[in-house]
């Protein structure tokens, strides 16, 4: 029974957190990107993937650091007490939750797979210099997109192939590239794992700003901005897009995008390169609070505790 009730009142506390982080972030990461006022594309994708898995990472966190041990540590072992509804009822919720999460993210998984081996089917490897395998695909394939999660591969067709000049070839390939580097195929399939409804628009912004974040890193010079840009419409007049699939992330994965994508890159200036020091405004506050948590650890477990016995009763 005592396993049961420890059980049942994490996964209570998870999903309460969670749907109310959830609705929260759904509410007022716009807010927030306006207070945060990023300096470019890539800490403006940084703090929009923060905000999107913050919900179950914060949840994940308060219930394994504080939830858990508070009931093991300070929970008479010895008790009858029943688990009661409400964290019976929570607890249902929670593995419902998980549940669909799991299946979300593996039917993404799976799906992205066996499109994999279909567009690999006839493929050359390509001559890139760098790690990151290049397969040089038919036109059954997307365009120009970054394929898989564990191993990513960079595909491009043979129409790409036929239509960009190798400058405009070469900087489309460090734009897939950057994907890779970054993980954002990795960070989508979060993205399917931490289900809830009203997160598409956060998403797509997510989207549109880890873009311009690697378009940012394919560029070193105007010139290779000018190539770029240059891609980018030549692979818009190869037809309509090709559905890519969940886990990919296209060269031009939206027709909606292309003209703002094309302005920035033509009025590209030094400035607009991704800056690293910005990642101490989030690296800061996080040491901070690390800090407080550390040195009021057990009276945190305290009021942990009786946050769950009134959540029990």
């Amino acid at each position: 029974m005592f396993a049961a009730r420890c059980i049942g009142v994490s996964l209570a506390v998870f999903v309460l957190l969670y749907v109310f982080l959830s609705v929260a972030v759904s509410r007022g990461w716009k807010l927030i990107r306006r207070m945060f006022r990023p300096q470019s594309a890539r800490s403006s994708a940084d703090l929009l993937f923060v905000l999107r898995i913050l919900p179950l990472s914060l949840a994940s966190v308060v219930t394994l650091a504080f939830t858990l041990p508070s009931f093991l540590l300070l929970e008479p072992h010895s008790t009858n007490e029943a688990i009661g509804t409400a964290p019976l009822a929570l607890g249902f919720c929670c593995l419902i939750l998980l549940g669909a999460g799991i299946a979300r993210a593996s039917i993404a998984q799976l799906k992205a797979s066996r499109a994999l081996v279909k567009w690999l089917d006839g493929s050359t490897i390509m001559e890139s210099g760098d790690t990151v395998p290049v397969f040089r695909t038919g036109n059954r394939a997307p365009t120009l997109t970054v394929a898989g999660v564990c191993a990513p591969k960079v595909l491009v067709s043979e129409a790409a192939v036929a239509v960009l000049n190798p400058p405009e070839l070469r900087t489309a390939l460090r734009h897939e590239i950057a994907h890779v580097v970054r993980y954002d195929n990795l960070k989508k399939l979060l993205f399917r794992f931490a289900v809830f409804p009203a997160m598409a628009d956060l998403e797509h912004a997510w989207s549109e700003e880890t873009e311009m974040a690697a378009d940012d890193a394919a560029v070193s010079s105007f010139h290779d901005a000018l190539d770029l840009a240059a891609a980018l419409i030549k692979v818009s007049r190869l037809g309509p897009m090709k559905s890519s699939g969940e886990l990919t992330m296209a060269l031009l994965h939206s027709s909606t995008a292309l003209s703002a994508r094309v302005q920035r890159l033509v009025a590209w200036n030094q400035t607009q390169k991704p800056q690293t020091c910005g990642r101490w405004l989030y690296a800061l506050p996080a040491a901070a609070m690390v800090i407080a948590v550390v040195t009021t650890y057990g009276s945190v477990l305290t009021q942990m505790h009786a946050v769950t016995e009134w959540l029990v009763r």
